[in-house]
């Protein structure tokens, strides 16, 4: 009863929270930069995340930095994939790619305004609300862009698909639109950068306004939408709660559900390999939705990663944002599997240390002592791949919390 209760309590915390969605296209609503920027506002990420830090971290003043690469090369965000977005990998709790996570301490994002962050993204991460196809024809027409793009042989935006094919004529390679990748499409470079394959597209001589750009930019990076996209599932909630080191709670409120079968939980170890782990039948319905929860037993020491696939009744799917918890381990683990294993193939390096570290060193030597590889693991498990191990015995070593080293050996094998 105690945990039902839990559940229904962060249910409703969820729909007081996930208010504030400023868009509404013919009633389909979505977060703007301006909604994202008061939750990490609301954080408190802007006491470290601000213009002239001395850290020089990312920052979120503008939405060109909210977007921007980060210092190691990843991107912070990826229009149409939060998962794939390093800003919710670091807010999600387990290990990340680069860097520390956010924020650093006990305290963590709520439930509600991480899925707001990721239902952002996943919509293409827009500066502003979503146009539709009929509004980026007027926009294009409104430029005088019809004048010159009349048929296949220049490129047209008469109808819907035109849009996507390539002009006959072109020099070009790019491709003249692709979904959810604004920055890689033909279109948006054309309106955008003077140093483009054919030349910019202008207006009279002069560049396309600021906002008529931004508005083809957030078209395409949603998808490129026909018209106001319609959401199978409306999730106001997907969470998980470890009850005890042998129980997670996964528990998830819908808003809506529009010919939804059904909903597969998925679960996994390193958070990119996941396994079916049970079905539900979907029972809410368009109006009133649903609320769901089932009890993971037995989890594995370290972190456990949960995702759920919703299904439709014509088997077309989606995926949830991923959700992770961590059970603490009585004891290091630093294990190695398979072994015996090849050259060139992938294996893993499974490492939960006793002080909670997020990173460390592995160390990899030949039989006669001499390095072969220095890299840097993540707590949890690792899938490597190493190119250069010969066949032959190789020993693999990590410094655990008392300063000692913890040795493994590998066996590498021709393929």
């Amino acid at each position: 009863m105690k945990h039902l209760i839990t559940c229904i309590f962060f249910w409703l915390i969820s729909l007081m929270e996930l208010t504030g969605q400023s868009c509404d296209v013919n009633g389909k609503k979505h977060y703007t930069f301006d909604d994202i920027k008061f939750i990490l506002d609301k954080n408190n990420c802007n006491k470290c995340h601000y213009k002239g830090s001395y850290e020089n971290l990312w920052t979120y003043d503008t939405y060109e930095n909210i977007i921007a690469q980060s210092t190691c090369g990843s991107e912070i965000i990826v229009p149409g994939n939060s998962y794939q977005s390093l800003l919710i990998d670091k807010l999600n709790g387990g290990p990340t790619s680069c860097g520390n996570a956010m924020p650093l301490g006990n305290k963590m994002i709520s439930d509600a305004d991480l899925l707001a962050l990721e239902s952002w993204i996943d919509i293409g991460a827009p500066e502003k609300c979503i146009p539709v196809f009929d509004q980026i024809k007027t926009i294009l027409t409104i430029n005088k862009c019809n004048l010159c793009h009349v048929d296949s042989e220049s490129w047209t935006f008469e109808n819907y698909n035109s849009v996507f094919i390539k002009p006959l004529n072109t020099i070009c390679e790019d491709q003249e639109l692709i979904k959810y990748r604004a920055k890689e499409s033909l279109l948006y470079k054309k309106i955008s950068d003077k140093n483009v394959c054919g030349g910019p597209m202008l207006v009279d001589g002069d560049p396309m306004s600021e906002d008529h750009v931004d508005s083809i930019r957030d078209w395409i990076n949603a998808g490129a939408p026909e018209s106001a996209r319609v959401l199978p599932v409306n999730l106001l909630e997907f969470s998980t709660d470890k009850l005890d080191d042998n129980n997670i709670i996964i528990f998830w409120k819908t808003a809506s559900e529009i010919n939804t079968s059904h909903f597969e939980l998925e679960t996994s170890i390193d958070g990119v390999h996941f396994s079916f782990l049970v079905k539900l039948a979907a029972d809410g319905s368009e109006l009133a939705g649903g609320f769901y929860q089932h009890i993971f037993k037995d989890p594995k020491k370290g972190f456990n990663y949960f995702r759920m696939k919703i299904v439709d009744f014509d088997n077309s799917y989606i995926y949830s944002p991923v959700r992770v918890e961590r059970i603490i381990n009585v004891n290091e683990v630093f294990n190695i599997s398979p072994v015996p294993t090849f050259n060139n193939t992938p294996f893993n390096v499974e490492w939960y240390p006793l002080d909670g570290r997020e990173k460390a060193r592995l160390l990899i030597m030949n039989i006669n002592g001499s390095l072969c590889h220095d890299i840097i693991i993540n707590n949890g498990v690792n899938n490597l791949v190493l190119s250069g191990l010969k066949a032959g015995v190789y020993y693999l070593s990590i410094e655990d919390y008392n300063a000692t080293r913890i040795v493994r050996k590998l066996v590498v094998l021709d393929n």
